[in-house]
């Protein structure tokens, strides 16, 4: 039997995906392959989770499972330094956004929803008349060049 790698206790808030679904967790111990959580709902032995804190990402199988803790082995090294540095909470100073990472986090009321949709409408409403008119214009363009060919190729030839 392997022996146990060394953990590092903490108490660490992050974000658990199983499936499609997200729930919060608590990392309570992590060593070099292994995770210990906290979670309300944790998934069955054999299952595979991402957990995420910050733009770190882990994804791991559940070990062993009981009552709201279960045990996770990812096989990828898992750097507990960075993983303790990362806020969990993005802050507002931040420049980068990190919808991909926490969409839960990005406040959405129904005027915001309204707002955004109304947008991307009118740009998508922008880019057809945008494109109808490059259309009507390359058409104009061939019929004038089409109706001025014949008398401009009679005059250049009486000129010469």
């Amino acid at each position: 039997m392997k022996p146990r790698e060394n953990r590092e206790k903490v108490m660490v808030r992050a974000r658990m995906r199983v499936d499609a679904s997200w729930q919060d967790v608590c990392i309570l111990n992590v060593s070099l392959h292994g995770l210990g959580i906290q979670a309300a709902r944790p998934p069955g032995r054999g299952s595979y989770v991402e957990i995420r804190r910050g733009g770190h990402l882990i994804v791991a199988r559940i070990a062993w499972s009981k009552g709201h803790r279960a045990g996770l082995r990812s096989q990828d090294p898992i750097f507990i330094r960075p993983l303790l540095r990362e806020q969990a909470t993005p802050s507002p100073s931040t420049t980068a956004p990190q919808s991909t990472v926490e969409r839960r986090r990005s406040p959405r009321s129904p005027s915001q929803t309204h707002e955004s949709s109304r947008q991307s409408g009118r740009a998508m409403e922008f880019a057809c008349f945008a494109l109808i008119a490059c259309a009507l214009g390359l058409s104009a363009f061939g019929t004038v060049e089409a109706a001025l060919a014949k008398p401009l190729e009679q005059i250049s030839l009486a000129l010469k």
